[in-house]
């Protein structure tokens, strides 16, 4: 097979992970939120009671942007801000009710991911397949 047929094939491969990943997805259609608010929602989660330029940082988006975002995810009882005890003109943020039954989710779904692949590939084949995906987001942050 060619390099290109390989690339084709692996694209097709990707396609069809995703279809099934999207039965695990799907829980999360229930929360409305588009796809950039769960990137934020999701790395709030992540982080652990993060301030907002902690979050901007992350996600390489303005501080702006992050703070209109957790406005509205405050508003729909999904984030809630709070200020730091250490140091009074920090606010962090933290889960809400709806940002509590998200996170629930996300830790099914990352547990149904983690034994996809720790039960799918051996430590070489997962070895091998960090090296493929860290050089494919490099080359995708090169074009971004």
């Amino acid at each position: 097979m060619k390099d290109n047929e390989k690339a084709a094939y692996l694209q097709h491969l990707f396609e069809e992970f995703w279809k099934n990943l999207a039965e695990e997805e799907d829980r999360f259609k229930k929360y409305g939120l588009s796809s950039t608010v769960e990137v934020l929602l999701t790395t709030v989660i992540r982080l652990e009671h993060p301030t907002s330029t902690e979050v901007a940082e992350k996600l390489d988006i303005s501080k702006s942007a992050v703070s209109q975002m957790v406005s509205k995810l405050e508003e729909d009882s999904f984030l809630k801000k709070y200020a730091d005890k250490s140091d009074k003109r920090v606010h962090r943020i933290t889960l809400g009710e709806k940002g509590k039954a998200y996170a629930k989710d996300l830790e099914r779904y990352d547990d149904y991911f983690f034994r996809l692949l720790s039960e799918s590939l051996n430590e070489e084949e997962l070895s091998q397949t960090v090296n493929s995906f860290e050089k494919i987001l490099q080359a995708m942050n090169v074009k971004n």
